[in-house]
C-alpha cells in the first residue's frame, strides 16, 4: 500500500531502507537468472518526502506519497516469421537458424539466460498459399511459462521455414491469447519477420501493412505492446517505424518516434533481442497504487538520487513506472543502482 502522510501524521521513515536494482553479472545490458527473483520483488524502495501538494487546499497537513516500486516480471511471446524467405543466407547461415541460435543457444541464448526471470512463449507463423492453402493462419505456440527452454527448443528446433507472411492475422490471434492469459505484470510481444506482411486473403503480392498495424493496434488496446525487428532489409523503414509506434500506443506518424530494430548480421540481431527483453526487466516497475489521471509528470523518480524528466526519462501507465533512454541503459551497464519513487499527496490512489 501506499504510505500517505495526511492529518498531521507522519509517514514511517523509509529513507534509510531502499534496495538496489543492481544487475550484478550483466552482459550487454541483460542481467543473468542467478540472483533475480522470479517473483519480481525486492528490487526497490521509495523514501519518504514533505511536499506540499498544491491541489489539496483543504488539507493542509497532508505531505507527500511514499510509493513502493517493484521490479515487474513480464510475459513475452516471441512471435517468429515462418515464411520461405527466412532460408536466406544470413552472414553464412539461414534467417531461421541466426533467429534460433540468438534465442536458444545454451548458456548464451535469450531464452536460456533468462527463462526464471521471463514468462517466454513462442509462436511460429505462416500460411501455404494463404486461405487457399487451407488454415491460415498457421500457428504453431508454445504457452508461456517459467522454465519454458526445453519446450520452446523443442518446437522451434523441429520447425522450419514454410511459405507466407500473414502477419496482421498472426499478430492479432497471438495478442488475443495474450490477452486472456491470467498472470500479471506488462504482457509483450516480440515480432521477428523478413518481409513484407502478405494476408491471408490475398497472399500475393505483399500488401498486407494496413493488416498488420491494425493489429499491433488491437493488441496495444488488450494492454499488449508490440515490438519488430526486420532479420534483414526487405522490409521498409517507413512500414517498421509506423508498427513501431502503434505497438506502443503511438500514432503512426508520431512526432516522437519509437525504436524499430533492422538486424543485417547476427550480432545485430542479438543486440536487438537483448535490448528489447533487457528493457523490459531492468527498466519496467510496479507502483503500489495508481497515478491519478493527470498527474504522471508530478512525481519525483531518482536513480542513485539524480532525478530524472518526465516524458524522456520515465512515463507512468496505470500502476506500471518504466524508466527510458539513457536512464534505462543505467540500470543496465552492470553496477549497483537505487531508484526510488515519490508523488504529492493526492496524486496516488492506493491500491487494496
Amino acid at each position: 500500500m501506499a504510505s500517505v502522510a495526511c492529518n498531521g501524521e507522519t509517514p514511517p521513515d523509509v529513507s534509510g531502507v531502499t534496495e538496489d536494482v543492481g544487475a550484478e553479472g550483466a552482459e550487454e545490458g541483460i542481467p543473468l537468472d542467478e540472483g533475480i527473483d522470479p517473483s519480481g520483488q525486492g528490487s526497490a524502495s521509495a523514501s519518504a518526502g514533505s511536499g506540499r501538494d498544491p491541489d489539496a487546499p483543504n488539507d493542509p497537513d497532508c505531505g507527500s506519497v511514499t510509493v513502493d516500486v517493484q521490479r515487474t516480471t513480464p510475459t513475452l511471446v516471441l512471435l517468429v516469421d515462418q515464411s520461405g524467405s527466412m532460408t536466406t543466407d544470413f552472414q553464412g547461415q539461414q534467417r531461421w537458424d541466426a533467429v534460433y541460435e540468438t534465442l536458444m543457444a545454451p548458456g548464451e541464448g535469450v531464452v536460456a539466460r533468462l527463462q526464471s526471470s521471463v514468462r517466454f512463449g513462442l509462436t511460429l507463423y505462416s500460411s501455404q498459399d494463404g486461405f487457399d492453402g487451407g488454415e491460415c493462419p498457421m500457428l504453431t505456440t508454445v504457452e508461456p511459462r517459467f522454465g519454458n527452454l526445453e519446450a520452446i527448443d523443442d518446437t522451434f528446433s523441429a520447425a522450419g521455414p514454410l511459405d507466407e507472411t500473414p502477419t496482421g492475422e498472426s499478430l492479432a490471434a497471438v495478442a488475443e491469447q495474450l490477452a486472456a492469459f491470467p498472470e500479471e505484470g506488462p504482457k509483450v510481444i516480440v515480432l521477428a519477420t523478413d518481409g513484407e506482411p502478405d494476408t491471408c486473403e490475398t497472399p500475393n503480392p505483399q500488401d498486407g501493412q494496413p493488416e498488420s498495424l491494425a493489429a499491433a493496434e488491437g493488441a496495444f488496446a488488450l494492454g499488449i505492446r508490440t515490438f519488430v525487428i526486420s532479420v534483414g532489409e526487405e522490409i521498409g523503414d517507413e512500414h517498421l517505424q509506423e508498427l513501431a509506434n502503434v505497438g506502443v500506443g503511438q500514432p503512426r506518424n508520431s512526432p516522437t518516434p519509437a525504436p524499430f530494430f533492422k538486424a543485417l548480421n547476427a550480432d545485430e540481431l542479438i543486440r536487438a533481442f537483448e535490448a528489447i527483453v533487457g528493457g523490459f526487466l531492468l527498466c519496467e516497475f510496479q507502483i503500489d497504487g495508481e497515478i491519478a489521471e493527470g498527474r504522471d509528470c508530478d512525481g519525483a523518480v531518482t536513480i542513485d538520487g539524480e532525478a530524472l524528466a518526465c516524458g524522456p526519462e520515465f512515463e507512468v501507465e496505470g500502476r506500471s513506472l518504466r524508466l527510458l533512454g539513457e536512464a534505462c541503459e543505467r540500470l543496465g551497464d552492470g553496477g549497483q543502482h537505487v531508484v526510488e519513487a515519490q508523488w504529492p499527496c493526492g496524486a496516488i490512489i492506493p491500491v487494496p
